[in-house]
């Protein structure tokens, strides 16, 4: 009956086009950037700023994270969030002794992890530690030392993103 290509939908018998709403938008930007001159170009510049036109192209994702210990060993669990509304949730079993605050920050880090293997650009993070959201906001300096590889690793993984916003949410919300 029909093929779906990139954005858009063929129908062979009555030759009609679909085309998303997204793609129209885009493609009248770059039609318009098209049929300038270079002087024309360099004076729209200031009109269309990088970070709304970024933000044409890209959506945050979310990702709540949590991690637990008990005298039973110590779990992690990720849920990450499309824009599109699409649930990706993992959950593991950590195999070593640790402590909540660790296991806390091996959720996260497992987390972004994941949102940059799916090439995640923007990425919105929630937790339920005051202290792991703290101290990756860098509100509050890490004085337990075990922590501060955690931390690190945090730091560079974050550097990875365009745009990235940790917020701290109750238990009963996370």
């Amino acid at each position: 009956m029909g093929r779906q290509l990139s954005g858009f939908y063929f129908c062979q018998k009555f030759d009609i086009k679909y085309v998303t709403q997204k793609f129209v938008k885009g493609r009248a930007i770059a039609d318009h950037l098209a049929h300038c001159s270079l002087e024309e170009a360099k004076e729209i510049q200031g009109d269309f700023p990088n970070e709304d036109i970024m933000g044409i192209e890209l959506e945050s994702w979310k990702m709540y994270f949590d991690g637990a210990t008990n005298q039973n060993g110590s779990g992690i669990e990720v849920l990450l969030i499309s824009p599109k509304g699409i649930h990706i949730s993992f959950s593991g079993r950590l195999n070593f002794p640790t402590t909540n605050n660790a296991t806390e920050y091996e959720a996260c880090i497992i987390g972004l992890q994941a949102a940059l293997g799916l090439g995640v650009k923007e990425l919105e993070v929630y937790g339920d530690s005051t202290l792991i959201i703290s101290q990756i906001q860098n509100r509050w300096k890490i004085k337990e030392e075990k922590l501060m590889p955690y931390h690190v690793c945090l730091q560079k993984l974050a550097s990875k993103f365009g745009k990235i916003q940790y917020q701290y949410v109750p238990r009963m919300q996370n």
